[in-house]
């Protein structure tokens, strides 16, 4: 806005404000005329009868009539149909056309982060902090447009509104009559039907239907969609935070439990139906084939198959699918814009523009996890939580299928990673020796990186396993990275230059203690530090016996000495051990 502009519109809102004394007066000018017109408009109750005939008579009739009625039409019927349609008593099959007004975003700006100007127009409108953030609290959004003052209409236009935009996202057209509500450019009866409302409840002769009751996800689809026509999103329907456990909707907790814990049935469903693998289910979001798809794009044996597991649209557009297979304008027809808004998003949810860099859900702001929520996100679905049991010191369980023998593996697997992966027999067996196990997984073509999921692999383990961070910059680590590659050897100006410390010219049992178990933590152990032939070699699939999930922190209290210094070696010595086990746990939270 320019200076122009913002110096007119505060001598404007400086002069309504002076004027404010008139609003009052104006309302009650505005209802008398309303009054005359109503009265002037009415009919008589009743009809004036009258007993007696006219003075006189007319001198006589209009036309002269037939002698008999004709035993056939007077002229043959048109050939065709007639020009303009004719009325018919029911409705079409279609809805009645309707357009949505565009929606005044202003209004749904907290109050503390209103521009001045806008805050004082809004004070004109009797908006304070508390009706201002409280969604229907204001009795002016009782009124129709046609009922506002003269100023009243100035203040709103101030704010964005028209006629249109008022009566549907402020008064969602309740304060007019119900056979008002077909008027040409209203027409939103369809909507208020579709939620039950009739003549008889509208005019309070009947109860509210039983939609007025619900909350916004207590809905039938259609019944949302109706609303949604009507102006009104989660926020303005509930008029009040309505959360299950902290999430907009009941989280179907079976669908975070281990594939190995669910009922023989339940997988069954989820692996003819679905697609899902143990690993496709284990890792939070990672089959994104289907995942990526809302509910009218998945085939209808993939809605037969979620309705068995429980989902409904609802729960699968936004547990499973957090809205990201819907248009932009289909999050702004529901308000969830609003959300993907707050994270980043704009016209680049249609790929016009370059997607918001995805920070880490510890990384997140308070709005913006708050609107994470809204989305159906949790820590498991944003950082696609690992449910597969790790019984290595790793922070992800080892993918067993690298450390298989060339010649022992399946046919359709050598296949694969013989495809974009450029896997050979002689790269696979030696390990390390593959160009492409340099690459981070960004730097992974898709292709390459659907390949890779079909070998057991994803991002973190992909980085973790192959690459061990080395793709990544310095400055794309955590501290607690960091920490980790310090204590390898590893320095910020050592880390661009390729500068490889001592510690890597060692053989595994060469490594002491304190750096075996730092590089536990970023995936190394014996037969990959060492390079080993897999033929020559034969990998344990796991390591130790006790389970680590990675979920649960540790106490790092314990390394606090090692990361500063490692003073005191003798007694530092003794809890290595424990402390690197600690170290470990820290890393699994930091890698997540």
């Amino acid at each position: 806005m320019t200076n122009d502009k913002i110096h007119q519109q505060h001598n404007i809102v400086r002069e309504l404000a002076e004027n404010k004394q008139e609003n009052n007066n104006d309302k009650q000018i505005d209802k008398e005329e309303d009054d005359e017109e109503q009265a002037t408009a009415n009919p008589t109750p009743k009809p004036t009868v009258s007993l007696s005939p006219s003075a006189t008579p007319s001198s006589a009739p209009t036309a002269n009539p037939s002698a008999s009625p004709s035993s056939a039409p007077s002229a043959e019927p048109s050939p065709s149909p007639s020009s303009s349609p004719t009325l018919s008593s029911a409705p079409s099959s279609a809805p009645i056309p309707y357009s949505r007004p565009p929606r005044v975003d202003i209004r749904y700006v907290p109050w503390i982060d209103l521009p001045a100007d806008i805050a004082t127009t809004a004070t004109l409108l009797n908006y304070t902090y508390e009706t201002w953030n409280d969604y229907g609290a204001n009795s002016i959004e009782n009124l129709n447009w046609d009922r506002l003052s003269r100023n009243e209409k100035m203040y709103a236009a101030i704010l964005g509104y028209q006629r249109e935009s008022w009566d549907c996202w402020q008064n969602h057209y309740q304060s007019l009559r119900w056979i008002d509500l077909d008027n040409e450019g209203i027409q939103s009866k369809q909507w208020w039907e579709a939620l039950g409302w009739d003549i008889s409840s509208w005019n309070k002769y009947d109860d509210p239907p039983a939609s007025n009751d619900k909350y916004w996800y207590l809905l039938s689809e259609e019944e949302r969609f109706a609303a949604a026509q009507l102006c009104y999103f989660k926020r303005t329907w509930d008029e009040a935070e309505v959360y299950v456990d902290g999430f907009p909707l009941e989280k179907p907790e079976y669908r975070y439990t281990n594939w190995f814990d669910l009922d023989v049935s339940v997988r069954r469903i989820a692996s003819d139906g679905l697609k899902y693998s143990d690993f496709l289910w284990n890792v939070v979001g990672l089959h994104d084939s289907l995942e990526a798809r809302d509910w009218k794009q998945l085939t209808p044996v993939e809605q037969k198959a979620a309705r068995l597991l429980e989902f409904s649209q609802t729960s699968w557009d936004c547990w499973i699918n957090n809205y990201r297979g819907y248009s932009w304008e289909e999050l702004q027809l529901f308000g969830l814009d609003f959300f993907y808004s707050s994270l980043g998003w704009n016209e680049s949810w249609a790929g016009l523009e370059e997607a918001p860099e995805k920070k880490s859900w510890k990384e997140l702001n308070v709005e913006e996890r708050r609107a994470a929520i809204e989305l159906c996100y949790s820590f498991e679905t944003w950082e696609g939580y690992d449910m597969t049991i790790n019984y290595g010191p790793f922070p992800f369980a080892k993918p067993k299928r690298r450390y298989v023998e060339w010649a022992d593996l399946p046919e359709e697997i050598q296949i694969i990673a013989n495809g974009t992966l450029e896997y050979t027999e002689d790269k696979w067996n030696n390990l390390g020796s593959a160009k492409i196990e340099t690459l981070g997984w960004d730097e992974l073509t898709d292709e390459q990186q659907s390949d890779a999921v079909d070998l057991g692999f994803y991002k973190k383990t992909w980085d973790c396993f192959h690459s061990h961070y080395r793709s990544y910059d310095w400055n794309e680590l955590s501290t607690s990275q960091q920490d980790i590659f310090r204590l390898l050897g590893w320095s910020e100006s050592k880390w661009p230059n390729n500068v490889t410390p001592s510690s890597y010219e060692k053989q595994w049992d060469q490594l002491s203690t304190t750096e075996q178990s730092v590089a536990n933590a970023v995936c190394y152990f014996e037969h990959n530090w060492d390079r080993s032939n897999l033929k020559e070699e034969e990998i344990a699939i796991s390591s130790g016996s006790n389970p680590m999930n990675p979920k649960q922190g540790f106490d790092a209290s314990d390394i606090s000495d090692v990361l500063n210094g490692r003073k005191n070696s003798a007694n530092t010595s003794k809890r290595f051990t424990t402390s690197f086990i600690a170290l470990s746990g820290l890393v699994c939270m930091a890698f997540m």
